[in-house]
């Protein structure tokens, strides 16, 4: 049987109001607006603003400029005010059935932990900085794979919300278990490093720090990917 190109959009059970036009979506990508109107909507502003988190935290790491660094916690901070809004929005809609409830309940949640991680990984970028802590070239090139991996997988998670391709979907799975691997890969070619005195007892602490917060982000995306793939599989189930 020919697998189905786009799956059940489950936000339309959501919120009455949903305007779901990829073009006027896709705006928010770049100009978020200054309140969100539904669900879908503040998912993507909350993608959007940890798609950004994730690239300049980068930029921390090669050269800790406090424009950079002030970026990121602002980020940060949007992100968690909006998980609170959308999270009340949730809890006070009429038109949420248990079903869906419980299926979406922690979608803003989960992006705002993983905006918590990737607030982690900053403060890492500070003590490196403040306490001239170097890392080793193989381990910036390390965090760069990770980094770019992590923010991909973001975009296309933001990216599934809107056109809910069925292909990107699955891509995603398959992104998830190269990213969780990659951690894994690179936690022991670290521990190496470390035995073959490569790497500093206070730069090893920093980068395990950092590999234990995108893995744990990772999880967080992955664990709302799956349930879109739930409805994905059975979109008749969620909309009874």
């Amino acid at each position: 049987m020919k697998e189905k190109e786009f799956f059940f959009n489950p936000f339309r059970l959501i919120s009455s109001r949903l305007d779901a036009e990829a073009s006027r979506l896709k705006e928010h990508f770049e100009s978020p607006p200054p309140e969100v109107t539904c669900l879908e909507e503040g998912l993507l502003v909350m993608c959007s603003k940890l798609v950004d988190l994730s690239r300049t935290i980068y930029k921390t790491f090669l050269i800790a400029e406090p424009q950079n660094l002030e970026r990121c916690k602002k980020l940060a901070a949007e992100v968690h005010n909006e998980e609170k809004a959308l999270t009340g929005q949730l809890l006070r809609s009429s038109t949420t059935s248990g079903k869906v409830l419980k299926s979406f309940i922690l979608f803003p949640g989960r992006l705002e932990r993983v905006g918590d991680l990737l607030e982690s990984v900053v403060n890492v970028s500070i003590i490196k900085d403040r306490d001239g802590i170097p890392f080793s070239d193989k381990a910036m090139a390390e965090l760069k794979q990770l980094f770019d991996l992590f923010a991909l997988i973001l975009g296309n998670f933001r990216d599934v919300l809107i056109t809910r391709n069925k292909t990107i979907l699955d891509h995603l799975v398959i992104q998830h278990g190269q990213l969780a691997q990659m951690t894994m890969d690179f936690a022991l070619a670290h521990e190496d490093r470390l035995i073959e005195g490569l790497c500093s007892p206070k730069a090893s602490s920093l980068y395990i720090d950092i590999l234990d917060s995108m893995r744990s982000a990772n999880r967080q995306i992955k664990e709302m990917t799956e349930n879109l793939i739930k409805v994905s599989d059975f979109p008749e189930a969620m909309a009874s």
